[in-house]
């Protein structure tokens, strides 16, 4: 009997020896890989938690963004006649199309450290180090950066003498904008000078939808802030090339500013933007987006491309509101935003809802940084 019971034991305990070791395996080949079931449900309700939130304004919220930007109390919009759109690229004359490729492709060509540099700007897995390092082989633009940051407006209360100190506390952003700039002036040197007021103002209007597109690619539907930041600092770039075509008609009063470059120019900026940035040979996300972005004032959601069609809508929004906020660079009509882009995308057709402190902060930040470079790097 006693035998018996050893033997019934010990098949006991091996059996249960057998059962925890299949468990513990299976418990560890289930470690980071959930079912199917409980993935779906939690991504569900993380999707759902985001949507709610980034409707979820405070009372308090709310009032310090209208006392910090009362423009937004009431926003009059130029009215959009629903036979009035700007032509595809497609319809644009091949004529003018021609001569603007002829003209441009005779300009400085754009240095291979600049578009390395924007790349590796909007790269979030960029090494900080690696930046530094590319942006110090530079001595001029090192110097510039510099002076930027040590300028008056930012008051700081030590001297930056460290590029990459420097790089840290404007942020990878305003970096970029300085980069564009740089570009700029390298390319078209005679408009910084001769045009210095309105170069500076197109150049502010980029660079807060810059940072205005950035923040809210990524707070409203979670899209890269960096690939967004760029789009925003290109997005106007066209308007710069209008110096190459000759004028066909006079001024139009109370049209678009998009339909009355059309009729003087033979294209708007945007489609000037998209071939300038195809010749650069930028990403077609970004020529998508630069040529798509004041669509969603004229054509409904179906008439953007599929790849592009998120990335226009938060710079077309990110337009509209740093134009509200008084950061109009050239032709500062306010062509609002259709109303089946809120509704597919859950959004309420209130900048008051959109324009957040932060928010605020971001834009400021871009600003100043503009009027420091400027302040610190006078015309020659």
């Amino acid at each position: 009997m006693p035998v018996m019971f050893f033997i019934s034991l010990g098949l006991i305990i091996v059996i249960l020896i057998v059962y925890t070791i299949y468990k513990v395996r299976q418990f560890k080949s289930n470690i980071g890989r959930p079912s199917l079931s409980f993935s779906v449900a939690d991504l569900k309700q993380k999707e759902d938690a985001f949507l709610s939130a980034r409707l979820q304004k405070t009372a308090t919220e709310k009032a310090a963004v209208l006392e910090a930007c009362p423009a937004l109390r009431e926003v009059h919009y130029v009215y959009v006649a629903e036979e009035l759109f700007p032509v595809s690229h497609l319809a644009v004359d091949d004529i003018v199309q021609k001569t603007l490729e002829q003209k441009a492709s005779g300009l400085p060509p754009v240095s291979a450290a600049s578009l390395t540099l924007l790349d590796l700007l909007q790269d979030p897995e960029s090494n900080p180090g690696e930046i530094t390092s590319f942006v110090s082989t530079n001595p001029v633009f090192s110097a510039k950066i510099l002076h930027t940051i040590n300028s008056v407006y930012f008051n700081l209360p030590q001297r930056v003498t460290s590029v990459g100190r420097a790089i840290t506390l404007l942020g990878y952003n305003n970096v970029r904008s300085l980069v564009f700039e740089d570009i700029l002036s390298n390319t078209l040197p005679s408009i910084r000078d001769t045009h210095r007021e309105l170069y500076v103002n197109m150049w502010t209007h980029s660079a807060v939808v810059s940072a205005c597109s950035g923040y809210l690619g990524k707070s409203l539907f979670r899209l890269s802030e960096y690939t967004l930041g760029t789009i925003g600092l290109l997005h106007d770039i066209g308007k710069y090339f209008f110096r190459f075509l000759e004028k066909r008609e006079t001024p139009v009063a109370d049209l678009p500013t998009v339909i009355e470059e059309e009729k003087q120019y033979g294209m708007n900026h945007a489609i000037i933007g998209a071939i300038v940035a195809h010749k650069w040979q930028l990403p077609d996300i970004v020529t998508g987006a630069i040529e798509h972005h004041h669509s969603p004032s004229f054509f409904p959601p179906d008439r953007i491309p599929d790849a592009c069609l998120k990335e226009s809508l938060v710079i077309c929004l990110a337009d509209l509101v740093c134009k509200v906020l008084g950061y109009i660079g050239q032709g500062g009509d306010l062509l609002p935003v259709r109303d089946e882009y809120y509704k597919r995308y859950g959004l309420k057709n209130d900048l008051v809802e959109i324009v957040t402190p932060a928010l605020i902060r971001d834009i400021d930040k871009a600003r100043q940084t503009v009027q420091s470079y400027m302040s610190a790097n006078p015309a020659q």
